[in-house]
């Protein structure tokens, strides 16, 4: 029988995959438009500079915390943190989505 900690790290790293992917298409291939709450008048250099830096960093944390998951096994705690950490980040994408701190 499959270890449950190895079907759960296996979804959680897949969806940080997805994560980074979409991440990735914001920040490097500057697609801000593809964030929910993107607003047209904020520069979209700006938006998928900070938007999709953070989404990369959520997606990392997903990542490592599937590895993690993998390799140690489920801990309430460490889920905890990681949904935290992503609660967090994601506001902040929101934030810098709509234009939070830009100048123009």
């Amino acid at each position: 029988m499959v270890d449950p900690s190895l079907i759960s790290g296996t979804v959680w790293l897949l969806c940080g995959i997805a994560i980074l992917y979409l991440g990735y298409l914001i920040a490097i291939r500057g697609r801000a438009d593809l964030h929910a709450n993107y607003d047209e008048s904020v520069d979209p250099a700006y938006v998928s500079r900070w938007a999709g830096g953070t989404a990369l960093l959520m997606g990392a944390l997903v990542v490592a915390y599937g590895i993690r998951e993998i390799r140690y096994g489920f801990q309430p705690t460490a889920l905890g943190g990681l949904l935290v950490a992503l609660l967090v980040l994601s506001y902040l994408t929101k934030l810098f989505a709509r234009g939070f701190g830009y100048r123009g």
